[in-house]
Parts: structure tokens; C-alpha cells; sequence
């Protein structure tokens, strides 16, 4: 009796298991480019429940990164995470890069601090390839309108530099109340490229 118990739950905890279905990077930055893409889908890849980084392309990234623009000091911390999900509700996970930076001014005064968050509060996190760049979402002073994609990508001769562009999302609901100086806030990170030296 004990051992038909014990096989019968053995077997409906195999039968709940579900089995994890990898899919790579690659595949999905190929998706991204199809065509047709926005019509359809990429229904071959729906089944598909972590997103690994098989070719090891995020580990170029990971690191400490500094440099400067526009009168502000730049510290950039970039770590891989492996199968990481940003609500444990999602059904997809990623490997991915999640991200922390400390800005300061010339004074040394600091602007913006995410280095102590936690991974889901820094939002600043990666998504995936475009070629030979990176993407990443970044959120700092949502008030202000201050949100946007980073993309990196290291100097093909020189791979401890990296460059940097931030596109700032320009759509929005603005409150004024939450952002007073609207009119004159100035992006936290730099709109024109910028180079940042591994450290």
C-alpha cells in the first residue's frame, strides 16, 4: 500500500512539472527583425519559457564602467542575471543584464543613485541584441519624463571602452506638479553617444 501511495504521488508530481522550453537570444533578436513581425508574431517561438544566453554575448558587458559627459561623472554597474524574471508572474524569463548607476556633478554632488536597489527597483535592465548592440530600458525620474532605451556596445578594437546612446521615450503624461522644472530638466544621461572605460 505505502508503495503504491508513494508511486502514485511520485507520479502526479511528475505529470505537474512543467518542462522548461529554452529558447536562445539569437532567436529572438531574429524574430525582432522579421518582417512581418507585427502581423504575426513569432508563433514558432511561442512555446518557448527561458531565453538563454547560449553563446555567453552578455558576459562582454559585465562590470564596472566610468566615464563622463556634459559635465557629469558617470559609474555604470552592469551584472548577468540567468533565468531572471522581473515578476515572478511572468511566464518568460531571461538571461539579461540588469543594470546600476551613480551620476554626479562636477562638484561631486550626487545627481542619481541606483547601486544599493535591488534588481527590480533599479529599472534599468536589458532586453536583447541588435547586432553587435545591446538594449536596455531605463526609467530614472519617471515625472520628468525621464525614461527611455540605452544602447550599448563595445569599441570592436578596444573592448574595455563601451559606448553609450540613451533615447529618451518622448511620449508621455507630464505632471506638472511632480516635475516643477519641467522646463528646464536636463536628461540625467547624455542624448549624444558617449564612451565609458571598464574599470
Amino acid at each position: 500500500m505505502k508503495n503504491r501511495l508513494f508511486i502514485f504521488t511520485f507520479f502526479l508530481m511528475v505529470i505537474s512539472c512543467k518542462a522548461q522550453v529554452i529558447g536562445t537570444l539569437e532567436q529572438f533578436e531574429e524574430c525582432s527583425m522579421r518582417p512581418n513581425r507585427d502581423q504575426e508574431g513569432c508563433p514558432d517561438l511561442d512555446n518557448i519559457t527561458y531565453v538563454k544566453d547560449t553563446n555567453n554575448k552578455l558576459n562582454q558587458f559585465v562590470g564596472t564602467w566610468k566615464g563622463s559627459a556634459n559635465g557629469k561623472q558617470y559609474e555604470i554597474k552592469l551584472e548577468k542575471k540567468i533565468n531572471y524574471k522581473n515578476d515572478p508572474s511572468d511566464d518568460l524569463s531571461w538571461d539579461r543584464i540588469i543594470g546600476r548607476i551613480l551620476v554626479k556633478d562636477t562638484s561631486g554632488n550626487i545627481i542619481y543613485n541606483s547601486m544599493n536597489k535591488p534588481d527590480n527597483e533599479t529599472f534599468f535592465s536589458g532586453f536583447n541584441f541588435q547586432r553587435t548592440v545591446y538594449v536596455m530600458s531605463f526609467v530614472g525620474n519617471y515625472d520628468c519624463l525621464e525614461s527611455g532605451d540605452i544602447f550599448i556596445e563595445l569599441k570592436v578594437n578596444t573592448p574595455n571602452e563601451m559606448t553609450l546612446f540613451y533615447s529618451q521615450d518622448k511620449d508621455g503624461l507630464l505632471n506638472p506638479a511632480k516635475c516643477p522644472n519641467f522646463s528646464t530638466f536636463v536628461s540625467l544621461l547624455p542624448t549624444q553617444k558617449m564612451t565609458l572605460i571598464k574599470q
